[in-house]
């Protein structure tokens, strides 16, 4: 069996390979041939051992050449597995690193915005005009408001405050509220009252503040401790407070009106009262302004006024409208230019601007 296989095996090979007769069996060694004279079998082993020899070499070259295209083949699948899978992989890197960078974005802390103070539950009122402005508060309090100066508060105030903060100079006027006290303040001082009169100054050089009482009672503390609390009741007290928290009282209380007032005192452009009766007054402003001033109502020339007014920097309908305010007083301005000075009817201060 395994002969007949080698046959056919060589059978099929030489019908594959016709070109393998030929080279063996030439047609010259056919012509030589003397088939009498040979003894051998035909074919010979020899024959059969170099046709088999050439046969298995073909062989064993078209299975190196198929085992190397195998190879290839094989090597090929491989290096495109390997492409595709660094394809997916580089793109998966990316993917996580982006979502690990967007949750890393989400989870840091987001920054608050920033509200303007002032812009719905703040209210600020800044002059920045020459003269002095009149402002009335929520609550029925009116402030006079000098140049280079603004207060601000929170819009209608609160149930149980009235705080205001104030830079430069101004006149409060409270409105009585024993429930809601109010208070101002200024460079680390706070001042306080329920209804009652006063005027605060921060326009002074290294942070000085000036307090002084026109009416009632009002209690200055430091926001810093920097100082004890102050408690002023008569009117004409002044206050200084300097920037390290050092205090100045000076006491100038208003006494009952005598025949004889302290006249003014003109030192440099600044004008000094000390329980000076309202004629005087009015004459030593005459005198500063240079425009004609009245009393037109009787009693005023029984009110006696202290303070300090500084002629170059005030303007004569401003020193007006703070003498008026302290003394429930109104001014009308007259046609050739003069004041006239005439006592309030009721509480309320209206028409000082005439």
């Amino acid at each position: 069996m395994k002969h007949d296989k080698k046959q056919q095996q060589l059978r099929k090979k030489i019908w594959k390979m016709p070109f393998l007769v030929d080279e063996l069996f030439k047609d010259e060694d056919w012509q030589k041939f003397d088939s009498s004279s040979s003894n051998e079998t035909i074919p010979s082993d020899r024959m059969k051992i170099v046709i088999q020899t050439v046969i298995r070499a073909q062989e064993e070259q078209l299975d190196r050449k198929a085992l190397r295209k195998h190879r290839i083949a094989r090597l090929l699948r491989y290096v495109s597995a390997a492409a595709v899978f660094l394809f997916f992989s580089f793109h998966f890197i990316t993917w996580w690193t982006q979502d690990e960078q967007m949750m890393s974005m989400h989870e840091l802390p987001v920054p608050a915005r920033r509200v303007a103070v002032n812009d719905t539950s703040w209210t600020l009122i800044e002059n920045t005009s020459q003269q002095a402005m009149l402002v009335d508060l929520p609550d029925g309090s009116r402030v006079k408001l000098f140049r280079k100066s603004h207060i601000r508060y929170i819009k209608n105030f609160t149930a149980n405050t009235r705080d205001i903060q104030l830079v430069g100079r101004a006149y409060f006027k409270v409105a009585a509220d024993p429930r809601r006290p109010f208070s101002v303040i200024a460079i680390g001082t706070k001042t306080t009252a329920l209804g009652t009169s006063f005027t605060i100054n921060t326009s002074f050089k290294n942070n000085a503040v000036q307090v002084a009482l026109h009416s009632g009672k009002i209690l200055i503390s430091s926001v810093t401790n920097r100082f004890k609390r102050v408690f002023l009741n008569s009117p004409g007290q002044q206050l200084t407070i300097d920037n390290v928290g050092g205090t100045t009282l000076s006491v100038q209380s208003k006494r009952p009106a005598e025949k004889k007032g302290h006249l003014p005192v003109q030192d440099a452009d600044l004008l000094v009262l000390k329980n000076t009766p309202m004629p005087a007054v009015l004459r030593a402003l005459e005198n500063a302004f240079n425009h004609k001033i009245s009393i037109g109502d009787k009693g005023i020339a029984e009110i006696h006024y202290t303070g300090k007014i500084d002629v170059q920097e005030e303007q004569l309908k401003d020193i007006l409208t703070t003498i008026c305010l302290i003394n429930e007083l109104r001014y009308v301005l007259n046609a050739d230019g003069s004041y006239t000075l005439y006592k309030q009817e009721n509480t309320i201060t209206e028409n000082l601007n005439n």
